[in-house]
């Protein structure tokens, strides 16, 4: 009796254990977001994106850890200043991955990996004509997965629109696809707290570059 006692508290404080740990990471992800969807400076979001790595080492079957992470660096690519572009997409690259291995059909990994595509293509604009196909490729496979997420349109409005007009690309053949994209996130809807939202900023900056 006092054996089977001993084993049952085990697991009751095994269990309380995981579950805490969990929440631990839920808690410290929702900080990091915030704080780097609160500002646009590169050192701060290389510093988040550094902060979440150590988060995905600590929970490396965490595919929300692996996929913010990716999204962090690539973000900050964006933002970088001249020469640091490259460096980010690199750091992005095995947590991009990593979330896509974990989660093969889920429109938010597709959505970044086209997104990390691009990335790459702003990093050195000579991998257009090898990875803008790619990048179009991962972002309908995006919309396949759910047509109702925004990001995935978003990222292919991009990556026509930075298409040459000869290559079947341009604002004209954008235009519809922004559009679109625009439309799914006035009625998008996150499922929770950490499910991704980011985007609009980028939706809006582009609609003023078609004008």
């Amino acid at each position: 009796m006092k054996l089977f006692t001993t084993l049952l508290l085990t697991l009751i404080i095994s269990g309380y254990t995981a579950k805490s740990q969990h929440a631990d990471w839920k808690s410290a992800l929702k900080k990091e977001i915030s704080q780097l969807e609160a500002t646009t400076d590169f050192s701060k979001w290389q510093t988040g994106a550094a902060q979440l790595s150590k988060l995905a080492a600590a929970h490396p079957d965490e595919w929300l850890l692996q996929y913010y992470t990716g999204w962090a660096y690539t973000q900050s690519s964006f933002r970088a200043p001249k020469g640091e572009a490259e460096p980010s997409t690199d750091k992005a690259e095995p947590y991009v991955k990593k979330a896509l291995e974990l989660q093969p059909d889920n429109t938010e990994t597709l959505t970044l990996m086209a997104y990390w595509l691009s990335a790459r293509i702003n990093a050195n604009n000579t991998r257009g004509v090898s990875l803008g196909p790619e990048s179009r490729n991962y972002s309908d496979k995006a919309i396949a997965a759910d047509s109702s997420n925004p990001r995935a349109y978003l990222m292919k409005a991009l990556v026509i629109y930075h298409t040459p007009g000869i290559f079947g690309g341009g604002k004209k053949k954008a235009a519809p696809v922004a559009e679109e994209a625009a439309e799914k996130f006035t009625a998008f809807k996150p499922k929770d707290e950490l499910s991704p939202r980011w985007g609009e900023n980028i939706a809006k900056e582009l609609e003023e570059q078609m004008k």
